[in-house]
């Protein structure tokens, strides 16, 4: 009897020593592997800051070409009317000289 309780106890203990290394060891990997994820985390979200500043600034850009663009088209759409302005006052001449003329006898 007193053997069986050296063998049961001595099984235990190696047990016990292997297991809580089994334990370590897999506690030590997934540590590991926390700390890379983390490290992986941080790298993508300076990547994605880095990528937001650059869209911020493309909008701004863009922001500034739109306000350009729509200074352009008012000043074309001003221009389009003065065209219209003085078309319009050649035509009135032109149709003044036509009936102007239709009164002038020809030789």
């Amino acid at each position: 009897m007193d053997v069986i309780f050296w063998a049961a106890l001595g099984f235990l203990l190696v047990a016990i020593v292997v297991g809580t290394s089994f334990v370590a060891l897999r506690a030590w990997r997934a540590w590991q592997a926390f700390l890379s994820l983390a490290l992986v985390g941080a790298a993508g979200a300076e990547l994605l800051a880095e990528r937001s500043e650059l869209a911020a600034a493309g909008a701004d850009r863009l922001t500034r070409r739109l306000d350009e663009l729509q200074a352009a088209v008012a000043r074309l759409e001003r221009s389009t009317a003065r065209g219209r302005v003085l078309v319009d006052a050649t035509s009135e001449v032109l149709a003044v000289l036509r009936s102007v003329v239709a009164f002038v006898p020809r030789t």
